[in-house]
């Protein structure tokens, strides 16, 4: 190479790559070692692999009921939260109502605030939304996952040409109609974007749970992990495996996602 600007470039994305890669792989690393081998020698390779951590993780921290939670918890709010930001975006995009810009810049501001953790815990105690799924469904459909999505779907609804909707409002396509068969299919890239930020809120969110739910039946998987963390601190080989566990998932969604993910990020640019 003899651009000195690919190189620089090149050398910073492997060194990002490796700042992410290296903790990723350490703690597969360790999830497949068994105590004594991570004790023994524990930057080493796991050799022969232990498979059996993850079955021993699976079972003492309860971890397939609270899977299920998250997962109903995650897809219900960023669901909402997505859908609602498109019916949000479309009019702020193309001024359909009164100090549109006004209002994009108070979601901007929303997305900075930090999250009111004691007003919303009072709030929740006095509307009979605390300790139950609806409440904290209630909870992630608001902050942060709406300003964000009103701001990302915003910039995608932008690029769509204005003529088209005088187009489509001539040939007499309804509201709810044409959002439904023009809009959402060419904003699909900034959907999905939104729905998956929205949803890996809702899957590692910890604060939550730790606030706003006391049943352990309806815990997620974060608080399932923060509790085998307190019983389980000396076993860093079944927390690792936990932990793939809890970011299989996830890490499979986007993996499936990535094309879409690409698409996405183009049409910011």
């Amino acid at each position: 190479m003899n651009n000195p600007l690919l190189v620089r470039r090149f050398a910073t994305g492997v060194l990002i790559a490796l700042l992410f890669l290296v903790p990723i792989v350490y703690v597969i690393m360790i999830s497949l070692e068994s105590a004594q081998q991570f004790g023994a020698h524990p930057l080493q390779p796991p050799v022969p692999p232990h498979f059996g951590n993850f079955a021993s993780a699976w079972t003492q921290g309860d971890l397939g009921p609270e899977l299920i939670n998250t997962a109903i918890y995650a897809v219900v709010a960023a669901g909402i939260s997505t859908a609602l930001s498109l019916l949000i975006a479309f009019p702020i995009a193309r001024r359909l109502v009164r100090w549109s810009s006004s209002l994009y810049q108070w979601f901007v501001i929303g997305l900075a605030l930090p999250l009111p953790i004691i007003p919303l815990f009072i709030e929740s105690r006095d509307l009979g939304l605390y300790d139950n799924r609806i409440g904290y469904i209630i909870l992630h459909v608001a902050l942060p996952n709406l300003p964000l999505g009103v701001i990302l779907l915003t910039a995608f609804i932008s690029g769509i040409p204005t003529e088209l909707d005088e187009a489509a409002w001539l040939d007499g396509a309804s509201y709810p109609r044409y959002m439904l068969s023009f809009v959402t299919p060419l904003a699909w890239p900034g959907i999905v974007i939104t729905l998956l930020y929205s949803l890996l809120y809702v899957w590692n969110d910890i604060i939550g749970p730790v606030v706003f739910l006391a049943n352990p039946s309806l815990f997620p998987i974060a608080r399932g992990v923060f509790n085998f963390y307190s019983s389980n601190e000396g076993s860093y080989t079944l927390l690792a495996a936990a932990v793939m566990v809890v970011s299989a998932p996830v890490a499979l969604l986007f993996a499936v996602s990535q094309k879409q993910l690409l698409r996405a990020t183009m049409g910011l640019r």
